[in-house]
């Protein structure tokens, strides 16, 4: 019999049980995830240099997680309580025992709980391979299955039940203690007078002026790190930021509404009193949870931003630095005939899919580095042919540089790029083999395609015939040279530890030590330098993912807390004023008046957490820029203004979702009273 009653209890309650199994099966989700992760290989793959921090990362946020969870778990059946307890109290006064009323929420909470343990373990097997994708994507890492552990499900198993069992305990208390006339009572918002809104409201202006002023002076000195006082200020101001925001909602919260109600213009329309009057008690009660959530929810998007923008911006200049596979730099030998091999030695070790042998030439003379940059940095020069060739392998666009020269940047910046094409060139000339040669563009190419050596910030592409002079010793010739090899393997793939042991073993060769010791214009202790460009990536990869691991969890838990302590707050708060909605129904409005006043409240309820770290956006894209400026600038701002609106855009579909779940419940329980009086 008690069984029959929990069953149809739960499928009466089916609107509020959803939200409950929703947040509890997505808890689980992430937990699992969060505990595979603890135990894979995979993941140990990614971070070699850092395992020990890794699994530190994991362990922390297994905890964190742990205790959010329970809070989540606690307050979920605390809802349920509360949405319920007239029920419960009926059931007393009927003559059951409370025996028997505990034995019927147990089984309702029983099978929630393992309906959202076996829907969390499901979702959690897929979102741990999303996210070990995203990982993958974003580090630009091959893609590989995740491996499942069983401590990973043990411990999930483990964890959520001691949760559960907590949360369980603390309802099974509060049912057994509390009095009968306490559950028969309800226990709607009460609606306090605001004391001294006057006061608050210059609370409120006066925190808002801290934020912005803490704002902008982390703006304007996040750029600033020779200060001595640089991380005073930076941590300074973000805490002053982060209280100031508390203390904004806590003042807004306080007196708004108010004032709001006070202006008989604006309140008196429609349903607006009463509109009003709901958000006020609930507001003025929840103000402190608001400000907290809209801090966590600040947090997350301020870290999130600034970690996007480092590692895409370490990533873009690793691709930058060397757009290919592999490149081989070796000084040049006349001959040609210590590297006439290099092309055909690489094919050992990979599928080959494009290789190019080129050389590059230092003049005597000091004419583009002064004239673009004011640093006395010798000139170098490259055949037009060899430009063509590497600009197609490394994906840029090239184009033909006529009778004249091209300016070519190596390893540029954006800033730097964007600040000599404000130089002017016209009456720029260049002697290359006893060719006077004018310069026909500044190539928008910044990525290195001499990939290897220490060239200058720019240097020059002229055509083959001068260039061919210029080695044949006509005009001068050159100074020094550097012959190098850009090889791009099928796929990025190839034997990268075979490949670096050939080479070590190469310039232990005699024939290449003395010629490396002949060898003038380029230092090096080898004869073969070796730029891989994976390497690079592996190394972002390796520091970046504890990193991103933590971001991932802590964004997903705080936004999961923040949604659904709002989501089981705004049920709780409709199923008791359920009948203040009758009223307002009885008194002349229509259904979609009730109905639209209730889509408002939750509606301003549910983002108003959201608004400030909307609004955060702004600076926080300034900083992010300039955390880009001062990782070498090499991505471009819009995509940095992209990443913050991404994050935030993620975040707000994940808010709406879950505020259109809640207005559909308490929409149809509020449709229901209407039409029982109607």
């Amino acid at each position: 019999m008690l069984f029959k009653i929990a069953f149809r209890n739960m499928w009466r309650q089916i609107g509020g049980y959803f939200i409950y199994f929703v947040t509890v099966a997505l808890t689980v989700s992430i937990l699992f995830s969060l505990n595979s992760m603890m135990f894979s290989k995979l993941i140990f793959d990614f971070s070699a240099a850092f395992k020990m921090e890794t699994t530190l990362a994991c362990a922390f946020l297994a905890v964190l997680l742990s205790v959010v969870s329970a809070a989540v778990f606690g307050y979920g059946t605390a809802f349920l309580l509360r949405r319920r307890k007239r029920e419960f109290g009926l059931y007393l006064t009927l003559g059951m025992s409370r025996g028997n009323i505990m034995t019927i929420f147990s089984i309702e909470l029983l099978f929630t709980f393992l309906l959202s343990l076996g829907a969390g373990i499901g979702l959690g097997a897929l979102v741990y391979q999303v996210i070990v994708a995203g990982i993958n994507n974003f580090l630009q890492a091959e893609f590989i299955w995740a491996d499942y552990t069983v401590e990973g499900f043990a411990l999930t198993f483990i964890m959520v039940g001691v949760m559960f069992l907590l949360s369980s305990a603390v309802s099974l208390a509060y049912l057994r203690l509390t009095k009968v006339a306490k559950l028969l009572q309800g226990q709607s918002t009460a609606e306090k007078t605001v004391k001294n809104p006057g006061l608050w409201i210059r609370i409120t202006l006066v925190a808002a002026v801290v934020f912005v002023l803490s704002l902008l002076i982390i703006v304007f000195n996040v750029e600033n790190t020779s200060s001595e006082s640089y991380a005073f200020t930076l941590v300074g101001c973000s805490a002053a930021a982060f209280i100031s925001i508390v203390l904004m909602y806590v003042g807004a919260m306080k007196s708004v509404m108010y004032y709001l109600l006070k202006n008989r213009r604006f309140s008196a329309r429609g349903t607006r009193t009463f509109t009003l009057r709901q958000l006020s008690g609930r507001m003025s009660a929840d103000s402190l949870l608001i400000g907290v959530i809209a801090v966590l929810l600040s947090i997350v998007l301020t870290g999130g931003n600034g970690f996007l923008t480092i590692v895409n911006a370490q990533t873009a200049q690793s691709r930058i630095n060397n757009p290919f596979t592999v490149s081989i730099a070796s000084p040049y030998v006349g001959t040609g005939d210590l590297t006439a091999e290099v092309s055909v030695w690489m094919e050992q070790f990979g599928e080959v899919k494009e290789s190019h042998r080129y050389t590059v030439y230092e003049l005597s003379t000091r004419a583009i580095s002064e004239r673009i940059e004011g640093y006395a940095n010798t000139d170098w020069v490259m055949r037009e042919s060899d430009y063509l060739i590497l600009a197609k392998m490394a994906g840029e666009k090239a184009e033909p540089i006529g009778d004249g020269i091209a300016i070519l940047g190596n390893r540029i910046g954006i800033p730097e790029m964007e600040e000599a094409q404000t130089v002017d060139l016209s009456d720029f000339t260049l002697d290359v083999g006893g060719h006077t040669l004018s310069v026909s563009f500044l190539s928008s190419i910044r990525c290195s395609l001499a990939a290897g050596v220490s060239l200058p910030s720019f240097y020059a592409v002229a055509p083959d015939a001068a260039v061919d002079a210029l080695a044949a010793g006509e005009g001068g010739g050159y100074l020094s040279a550097n012959t190098f090899c850009a090889v791009n393997y099928a796929g990025g793939k190839f034997d990268e530890e075979g490949l670096r042991d050939f080479f070590f073993e190469k310039n232990r060769e005699e024939i290449y030590s003395q010629a490396c010791e002949n060898a003038s214009g380029w230092y090096t202790n080898h004869f073969f330098y070796v730029d891989v460009s994976g390497s690079r990536k592996a190394n972002i990869v390796q520091i970046a993912a504890p990193f991103l691991i933590i971001l991932i969890f802590v964004t997903v838990t705080f936004t999961l807390l923040s949604i659904a302590v709002l989501a089981l707050k705004s049920l709780a708060a409709v199923s008791e004023d359920k009948h203040r909605y009758k009223l307002l129904f009885l008194s002349g409005a229509t259904e979609k008046e009730t109905l639209r006043s209730l889509a408002v409240q939750l509606l301003v309820y549910f983002f108003l957490p959201f608004a400030v770290p909307i609004f955060l956006n702004i600076p926080v894209s300034f900083i992010c820029m300039a955390l880009n400026g001062f990782f070498g600038g090499y991505m471009p701002n819009i995509q940095v203004v992209g990443f913050a609106a991404m994050f935030s855009g993620m975040l707000l579909l994940f808010y709406a979702l879950y505020c259109a779940v809640v207005y559909l419940v308490s929409r149809a329980d509020v449709k229901k009273t209407l039409r029982a009086v109607g």
